[in-house]
């Protein structure tokens, strides 16, 4: 098994109900697509922001005692995460897919949501219980961006972004875990402890040499 059997399907950050925080990335540049895409009976829903081979995804419960009945027993806090000004939890999630022809099982242990929507035994796979830290999951190619990218239409960004290039976190956790650790060495997103909860995401390889910012509203920095 290597780190190159994996790589970056999309980015998660918590918001309000409804993400009222989606008009600060409009305002930024970016588009968004479609409505709210509701996650069954999970007590959670999300829109997404699509790039030409991820996606970022805003996220929030609509209904606490769901979210909490579905999500504590993967070791995700939907309430601790989407309170993280109180709570001091992060407010992000790293999704991950397999490459395409690889096999390998995911190198932490992993707690398993069915995804019951789906025809099948189809099942999206959950690491790391360090609140501080995001959380990783691993979607099956059933539910990975490439199964549905041909229905996403092109998405021509005002900011002028089109690839995602680089993803860093910063954490309130004096110490990396051994999952953010090797988020970093596999090159899928830098985990760096810092003052408080941070999302870098880098388009381009940063060609514009520019970069705007969602916060207050949202811990969120592009770099393009």
């Amino acid at each position: 098994m290597s780190a190159a059997d994996f790589e970056l399907d999309h980015v998660v950050v918590f918001s309000q109900v409804d993400a009222p925080e989606r008009a600060q990335l409009e305002a930024l540049g970016l588009r968004g697509f479609g409505g709210v895409t509701r996650h069954g009976d999970l007590g959670s829903a999300s829109t997404s922001f699509f790039f030409a081979a991820h996606y970022l995804e805003l996220i929030w419960a609509v209904d606490d005692a769901a979210a909490r009945a579905n999500y504590a027993p993967l070791g995700l806090d939907m309430i601790g995460r989407r309170e993280w000004r109180r709570t001091g939890a992060s407010p992000f999630g790293l999704m991950l897919r397999r490459r395409r022809g690889r096999e390998a099982p995911f190198p932490f242990p992993t707690r398993r949501l069915a995804a019951t929507w789906m025809p099948g035994e189809v099942n999206v796979e959950f690491a790391g219980d360090t609140p501080a830290e995001p959380y990783c999951g691993l979607v099956p190619p059933e539910l990975a961006f490439p199964s549905f990218r041909a229905d996403i239409p092109e998405a021509e960004h005002p900011l002028g972004v089109r690839q995602l290039t680089g993803v860093q976190i910063t954490t309130t956790s004096d110490r990396c875990s051994r999952l953010a650790e090797w988020l970093a060495l596999a090159g899928l997103a830098e985990v760096l402890p810092g003052p408080e909860p941070l999302l870098t995401l880098t388009f381009d390889d940063g060609a514009q040499g520019r970069q705007v910012e969602a916060r207050p509203g949202l811990p969120v920095r592009l770099r393009c």
